[in-house]
């Protein structure tokens, strides 16, 4: 049988490979899924975010540290107390010695007799019953105004009694009869017709039970205030008109040892 044998120009034709026909389309649409799986796999860094750092607080300024006031400088100098009753006091070439309970009564005095003055009433726990003498019991009876404004709570008890439920402040507890009857005995006697005077009887009796006691020792404290309520010019006499002050000097006191 015989063979076919195809001719030499089909055979290089075949021989040859086909050319490839480029397609701008297609390739472009695989650029970019290209792209787009690589950002998938590794994505785009993102560019740190540049941080401040906030500026420090300016400083507080320093509390500047609290000076205590200079102690006042006195004129006089308190020495000290004889007796528990005359504070002495020095000045310049003169020593005063000064009646702690004459001047703590005017003090007392005064207060109670300004405007405004509350005597800060205390109840007693248990009423206290002041038996008196008739007349001082009437006298008593007839001020009953004048004793509440100053603080005492006094009923009529019966049978020349009172009955005491209240007191003022000023007046110690153990006081408060003795205090009522010296009201009572003044009453009688200058402020029976004049409710002027009665009112200063009052008050003159409560500022004396009220004061420092001669012969009763006194805190350095307490001193002080009497003695600067006299050298200040404050308080020169007693509600009852005497001195509360008498005053050496130097040379008073150099002819008595006979230095002069």
């Amino acid at each position: 049988m015989d063979r076919i044998t195809p001719c030499q120009g089909q055979v290089e034709e075949a021989a040859e490979p086909a050319k490839q026909v480029a397609h701008p389309v297609e390739n472009s649409v695989e650029k970019v899924e290209n792209i787009r799986a690589a950002e998938t796999i590794s994505p785009k860094p993102v560019p740190e975010r540049e941080t401040v750092s906030p500026s420090p607080a300016p400083p507080e300024p320093e509390a500047e540290p609290e000076t205590e006031p200079e102690p006042e400088v006195l004129p006089w100098r308190l020495a000290g107390e004889v007796l528990n009753t005359y504070i002495i006091v020095e000045q310049g070439d003169k020593v005063l010695f000064i009646d702690k309970h004459a001047a703590h009564e005017r003090m007392n005095f005064d207060r109670m007799k300004a405007a405004g003055y509350d005597p800060m009433a205390q109840t007693l726990l248990t009423p206290m019953v002041c038996r008196l003498d008739p007349e001082e019991h009437a006298a008593l009876l007839s001020h009953l105004p004048l004793l509440e404004e100053f603080g005492f709570g006094v009923e009529d008890f019966g049978g020349g009694a009172l009955v005491v439920r209240q007191a003022p402040f000023d007046v110690d507890p153990g006081d408060i009869e003795a205090t009522l009857t010296e009201i009572a005995q003044k009453l009688l006697t200058t402020g029976a017709a004049d409710p002027g005077a009665a009112r200063d009887e009052l008050l003159h009796t409560m500022a004396c039970k009220a004061a420092i006691k001669g012969g009763w020792k006194t805190s350095p404290r307490e001193l002080e205030r009497v003695a600067q309520a006299v050298m200040s010019g404050q308080v020169k006499y007693c509600p009852h008109g005497r001195p509360v002050a008498i005053e050496l000097t130097r040379q008073q006191l150099e002819k008595q040892f006979k230095r002069s």
